[in-house]
C-alpha cells in the first residue's frame, strides 16, 4: 500500500510540475462568492495522499493534501497554505481547478507572457530574490514542509 500511495503522490505532483517551473497565480471561490485572487504562487507540493477503494479493491479516487507557498512566504506563516483536495479538473496544461473539503474552489493558472506582463516581472524578481538568499530559503522550505506535512497527517 505504501508503494501505491507513493506512486499516486508522484502522479499527482506531476500535475504541478509546469506550475512550479513557470510560475502561476491562484484564486479562491468560496461557495459561489466572487473569486478572491490570492496572488503569485511560488510552488505546489503534494504532502499526503489518501486513496479510496470500491468493494472490488479498485481505487475510485484519492484525496490529497496540497501545500502551496505564495511569493513572500519567507515573511511569515500566512503565505503558506495546505488544502485537502477532494476533486480536481485540468482541461489543459495551463490551468487546474481544485475543490477542497470545505466546498471552496481554487483556480490556478500559469502566468502568460502577453496577458500578464506585470506578473512575469514579479515572478522573475521573486526568483532572483530567492536565488540571492538561497540559505534563508533552504531553512524556510524545510521548516514549512515539515509543518505542513504534520498538518496534512493530522487532518481527518
Amino acid at each position: 500500500m505504501k508503494e501505491f500511495i507513493e506512486k499516486e503522490k508522484e502522479r499527482l505532483q506531476a500535475l504541478f510540475a509546469e506550475f512550479n517551473r513557470q510560475g502561476s497565480w491562484i484564486e479562491m471561490r468560496d461557495r459561489g462568492e466572487k473569486p478572491i485572487r490570492l496572488g503569485l504562487v511560488d510552488g505546489y507540493t503534494v504532502t499526503r495522499v489518501a486513496p479510496h477503494f470500491n468493494a472490488s479493491g479498485e481505487m475510485t479516487h484519492a484525496d490529497f493534501w496540497l501545500l502551496f507557498k505564495m511569493a513572500g512566504y519567507d515573511q511569515g506563516f500566512q503565505f503558506s497554505h495546505t488544502i485537502k483536495v477532494r476533486r480536481w479538473e485540468q482541461d489543459d496544461t495551463y490551468l487546474i481547478d481544485l475543490d477542497d473539503d470545505r466546498d471552496r474552489r481554487f483556480h490556478a493558472e500559469l502566468i502568460m507572457d502577453v496577458a500578464e506582463a506585470e506578473m512575469i516581472k514579479d515572478w522573475k524578481a521573486w526568483q532572483k530574490y530567492k536565488a540571492e538568499n538561497k540559505e534563508r530559503f533552504e531553512a524556510a522550505d524545510q521548516s514549512i514542509l515539515e509543518e505542513h506535512i504534520r498538518i496534512a497527517e493530522e487532518w481527518e
